[in-house]
């Protein structure tokens, strides 16, 4: 799309309590990518500015303050919207691939995913959506159902995909075993793996990934330390064990370390998980 007006500073503008936040950090991320100043704002109520703005949610003044040419009001959660916004408004450059895991060599735009370019193994065309979207649209065409298995995140990832329109379309059910009890009661892991293993092990998230998967497609599992306390010797604040599979094949693990508060964690270990039940819908077709 042909860049309609040169922008040469950004501002977005956000809600007090923004579930827009992941929308706003794509948006900002690509603005920076094409050299432009960004700066994201938490606001109860849409302030003057001579700048490029973006509004991304509900605000009571959206409709005086779009009045000016410079001005733009897009929906949460619209992510053609804002993608579109951002091919007309800012210069040109290519829309990069997501690539989960927890060592990326480029900046991260959220945490556990990183921006990259095309031909890169294993990255995902997104489109400036978040995982979580792209695989309900995956998950819708083939009729596919998750199931997952959360310890360190606590059902944050099951909160990112129920918070998307049409989520029960995906989401079967989900388990939060905190404790080493109700992993145990739950989802059937063994004892025995336990005391030999510990908690934060791939052996441990891979019985709790064969737990969750019953009567689901496929499923995910995740175990770790989110911080800022918990460590272990040989295991450090931000170790987190990922397992992902589907009904009737090899069940994939990985461990991570990622960096960060708890919630940085949290949030790319949910990432993770996404990237490899992403991956896992590509390759069926």
């Amino acid at each position: 799309m042909t860049n309609t007006r040169p922008t040469e500073s950004l501002q977005i503008f956000l809600p007090m309590r923004p579930a827009a936040l992941p929308d706003a950090q794509r948006l900002a991320a690509w603005a920076s990518r094409a050299r432009i100043d960004v700066r994201v704002e938490l606001v109860a109520t849409l302030p003057d500015c001579s700048a490029t703005a973006v509004a991304i949610g509900e605000f009571a003044n959206a409709a005086g303050w779009i009045k000016s040419s410079c001005r733009t009001h897009l929906p949460a959660g619209d992510w053609a919207a804002l993608r579109d916004w951002a091919s007309a408004h800012l210069p040109v450059c290519d829309v990069p691939l997501s690539l989960f895991n927890d060592n990326g060599t480029t900046p991260e735009v959220l945490p556990g995913e990183y921006w990259v370019e095309a031909g890169t193994p294993c990255a995902i065309s997104l489109h400036m959506a978040p995982p979580e979207w792209s695989l309900l649209r995956h998950a819708r065409a083939r009729d596919t159902r998750l199931a997952l298995a959360e310890s360190c995140t606590g059902g944050d990832l099951a909160a990112r995909i129920t918070a998307l329109p049409g989520s029960s379309a995906l989401l079967r059910h989900g388990f939060v075993t905190y404790s080493n009890a109700a992993k145990i009661q739950l989802l059937k892991v063994q004892e025995a793996t336990l005391a030999r293993v510990g908690a934060v092990a791939e052996d441990t998230a891979l019985e709790m990934f064969a737990g969750a998967l019953h009567e689901a497609d496929i499923a995910a599992a995740i175990t770790g330390i989110a911080g800022p306390g918990g460590a272990v010797p040989g295991k450090p604040v931000g170790t987190v064990c990922i397992a992902w599979g589907a009904r009737g094949a090899e069940p994939q693990v990985r461990t991570c370390h990622f960096h960060g508060d708890r919630w940085s964690v949290q949030y790319a270990a949910g990432s993770v998980a996404l990237g490899g039940l992403l991956g896992l819908l590509r390759g069926a077709g």
